[in-house]
């Protein structure tokens, strides 16, 4: 984080005039995704990304780059891993169309796009370049320098994407995690599935450190809110997401339970209601009939009539 220094004088904290800016968060929309960032990302703040290889660090940056397009703010995405052509390839799968993005590399270059953007994603911090004469340490330091200062004078927040080594360290060392704002890091967990990320925000100065839980199939990230572990669960107090699935469970027919529906009578948003109906379609509780916004859900009696199936045949052959 850039410090400013000017005030080197003890002041009183309740006479600190805290900028505007810290009350007005960038935020996609999408509850379970800015809680991540402590209810929405800190304008001129930075972060580190940071993921084994093939966990899904760019389609993160390129979900989260295009939700907050969609909310109107100016965002940038900037790779030295991928031609444009690849990232727009990638993207399609993603239904990711409104972002802008670009291949530039060089720090001085990057600076001037900033006055711009709400958000710029770096793709990766390793792949910058500067067009001064420096040895290895010395650009490492002149990167995170001159880019997380920059983001503190043009209030635009920067996404690093950081690679990490076969053997699980940092390519660059830890200058820029140590100067960052927030660091996150995402891990498949294979107790869970397959499929499954945590999304482990171990570093926060402008929110909360916790574990959240996602899924990562081929058209995106489903935010699924904090992650507890088992242990944790058991001890904890029924969460809100149980509480919430409980209420849907129990929803009288007619009329019939939709997304729409689910989204009013628990007074959450769109994305938190469909989450909550695939979480419980998945757990085979619920039976999903149409596709789209036509959608309805029935409760899951299959495994009943199977169960009576298997038994009166079991009584025929006796």
């Amino acid at each position: 984080m850039f410090l400013n220094h000017e005030h080197v004088e003890f002041t009183r904290i309740g006479d600190v005039q805290i900028p505007d800016h810290y009350f007005n968060r960038i935020k996609t929309g999408i509850e379970e995704l800015d809680s991540i960032f402590g209810n929405g990302i800190l304008p001129g703040s930075t972060i580190t990304l940071i993921a084994n290889p093939g966990t899904g660090k760019s389609v993160f940056s390129l979900i989260l780059a295009e939700k907050l397009t969609q909310q109107g703010y100016k965002v940038g995405y900037t790779s030295g891993e991928e031609d444009i052509r690849q990232i727009a390839y990638n993207a399609k799968r993603l239904n990711v169309k409104n972002l802008q993005i670009a291949t530039i590399t060089n720090v001085e270059d990057i600076v001037k796009h900033m006055e711009n953007m709400d958000l710029l994603v770096i793709d990766s911090f390793q792949c910058l370049t500067t067009d001064n004469d420096l040895n290895s340490r010395q650009k490492i330091q002149h990167f995170v320098n001159t880019l997380v200062k920059k983001a503190k004078v043009y209030n635009c927040a920067l996404l690093f994407i950081v690679q990490m080594t076969t053997s699980g360290e940092l390519k660059g060392g830890t200058t820029l995690p140590y100067a960052v704002d927030v660091n996150l890091r995402i891990d498949k967990d294979k107790d869970l599935g397959k499929d499954y990320r945590i999304i482990d925000v171990y570093k926060n100065r402008f929110g909360p450190t916790a574990q959240y839980k996602a899924i990562m199939e081929s058209t995106g990230y489903t935010f699924l809110g904090i992650y507890e572990p088992e242990e944790k669960v058991k001890e904890s107090k029924v969460s809100k997401s149980q509480v919430r699935k409980d209420t849907i469970m129990n929803m009288v027919e007619p009329p019939l339970i939709t997304v729409s529906r689910v989204s009013q009578e628990l007074d959450i948003s769109i994305q938190t209601a469909n989450n909550l109906l695939r979480e419980l379609a998945s757990e085979n509780k619920l039976c999903k009939y149409g596709r789209g916004s036509d959608s309805v859900w029935k409760v899951n009696t299959v495994k009943e009539d199977i169960f009576l199936t298997e038994l009166v045949k079991e009584l025929e052959l006796k």
